[in-house]
């Protein structure tokens, strides 16, 4: 027949669980942490993909009012 539990070994399990959820809080707090910090690299990253974009238009931008101009201009002057 199995021996009855007693308060000690109640609170020494207790101890366990408690030990066990706090390295659990432990570990969320690092994964929080990494989770943060990848956020924070997504953001430069998303920022300088929109800045590169940006750039992109305005070189298209001004690329296709060179070539609007210079094909007026060679046009004139074929005639």
């Amino acid at each position: 027949m199995a021996e009855p539990t007693t308060h000690s070994d109640l609170h020494r399990d207790l101890g366990r669980v408690e030990g066990s959820i706090e390295a659990m809080e432990k570990r969320f707090d690092r994964v929080e942490e990494t989770l943060e910090r990848i956020d924070k690299r997504l953001a430069r990253i998303e920022a300088s993909e929109n800045e590169r974009k940006g750039a992109w238009w305005a070189i298209v931008t001004i690329a296709a009012i060179i070539g609007a101009f210079a094909g007026t201009i060679i046009s004139h002057f074929w005639k």
